[in-house]
């Protein structure tokens, strides 16, 4: 069975996810990165620049298609991905067939700043402020499709990723 993480961008999905796929003793899989890996530039900001938001999304949904007809793994979602119609197909059918479980790590708003100002990384703006300026409104926005996704919502606002991975490690151990 796949376990999908999703979350905002900066609630720890890739971090947690490697842990928790050591745990599991399945493969980790980013879809930030595969979907990168399909594009000629290096980085998500250039892409979005060069071919557009849509080409990155319609590449995410590709790519978690693939992933779920592959081994069964953890995988990253990016922060996005279960905002687009077609990706909330493919996660609701493999859930419904016993082929995934989802879990939201879900983060607030203040945390996410916190932890986004000490290391932005490759992250392009989503409303066309600044990543940090823009939390409130994208977290508003995402968190109720998030929870409505989830099979299991986890506060990770405050937990170390270690015991993150050791709780979601028992928890899917019992489902």
């Amino acid at each position: 069975m796949n376990v999908l993480l999703i979350g905002p961008r900066g609630s720890g999905k890739s971090s947690v996810g490697v842990l928790l796929a050591g745990r599991l003793e399945i493969p980790f899989r980013d879809l930030d990165d595969l979907v990168l890996g399909s594009f000629e530039q290096t980085s998500v900001t250039e892409v979005w620049a060069t071919c557009g938001e849509s080409a990155w999304r319609a590449a995410e949904v590709k790519s978690l298609k693939n992933s779920l007809g592959d081994e069964a793994s953890v995988i990253a979602l990016g922060g996005g991905v279960p905002m687009i119609k077609d990706a909330r197909i493919l996660i609701n059918l493999a859930r419904d067939a016993g082929e995934a479980v989802v879990i939201y790590l879900r983060c607030e708003p203040d945390e996410l700043r916190r932890r986004l100002v000490a290391d932005i990384g490759d992250r392009p703006g989503l409303t066309g402020e600044d990543p940090i300026a823009e939390i409130d409104d994208v977290f508003s926005q995402r968190d109720p499709t998030y929870v409505q996704l989830a099979d299991r919502v986890f506060d990770v606002s405050t937990a170390a990723v270690e015991k993150i991975a050791d709780d979601l490690a028992e928890w899917i151990r019992i489902v």
